[in-house]
């Protein structure tokens, strides 16, 4: 099957988004909760919350090959990445990919 569209850029190469057709003309009728105000207080509230636990991140196995991804707060230009076992690398996000930058860990 082929798809015809616009490639949209990812963080992962391994998912795909594709923008199809032309966009259209006249933009959809949204309810008042749906308009960017109502999300924006309700991203505020969610995000004022602290963090999620690592049960969530990594499951209750041995979490091997997952990472979990976090701003840098000292410098938002990089990221977090740390592993089920707790150690943590700065670095940034290059192509979709984790590139590790400065010795050592965070």
């Amino acid at each position: 099957m082929e798809v015809k569209g616009t490639r949209i850029p990812t963080l992962n190469d391994d998912l795909v988004l594709v923008r199809l057709g032309a966009a259209a003309r006249d933009p959809a009728r949204l309810g008042p909760g749906e308009r960017a105000g109502a999300l924006v207080l309700k991203a505020g509230k969610a995000l004022s919350k602290p963090g999620i636990s690592r049960q969530s991140v990594f499951g209750a196995g041995s979490g091997a090959g997952i990472s979990a991804y976090s701003v840098y707060p000292q410098d938002p230009t990089k990221v977090v990445r740390e592993s089920a076992d707790g150690s943590k690398m700065i670095g940034r996000l290059v192509g979709g990919r984790f590139r590790p930058v400065g010795p050592g860990k965070a």
